[in-house]
């Protein structure tokens, strides 16, 4: 199941790539998102958990030297509120990689507030992510395919 652009949809400098699908990776931009871009970024997450088809994600922010803004992170935990729980149903893990320590402090913060029915690791890399995340493939007993391996090789 792809979207039908290659490698991935890009609005507001964020790249949504579903190419290896049921792996989607996001990549934020390394500036910081205006609130429109994040509420962009809600709108497609959103429609992807709608899919109601189990899924994972690799969200890559390695870019990123600030944190989202707190009325982001408002709006992240409202989301929750409202979609959370089907989230908790289809979308299995969530692999952020982060390099920033305060970003990664911030994500920590934001699930400390609103705890997420969605399993979520921070790493350093791809590399650091792939055995977390064909853990949770084998958990859902869904199998690693060739798409998905060229992500977690960084091939993709």
């Amino acid at each position: 199941m792809t979207t039908g652009t290659s490698p991935g949809v890009h609005e507001f400098g964020l790249i949504f790539d579903d190419n290896a699908w049921p792996l989607l990776y996001v990549r934020f931009p390394s500036k910081p998102l205006s609130d429109e871009g994040f509420e962009y970024f809600i709108e497609r997450y959103t429609a992807t958990v709608e899919r109601r088809i189990p899924f994972a994600t690799i969200l890559d922010s390695r870019g990123l030297t600030t944190a989202i803004t707190a009325n982001q992170r408002k709006r992240l935990t409202e989301w929750f509120d409202v979609t959370g729980d089907l989230a908790g149903e289809h979308h299995f893990g969530i692999a952020v990689l982060i390099s920033n320590a305060l970003i990664r402090g911030a994500l920590m913060a934001v699930t400390w507030v609103k705890p997420i029915p969605v399993p979520i690791k921070p790493f350093g890399s791809i590399a650091d992510a792939s055995n977390w995340v064909r853990e949770i493939f084998a958990e859902q007993r869904i199998p690693i395919t060739p798409s998905i391996e060229a992500l977690l090789a960084g091939r993709s």
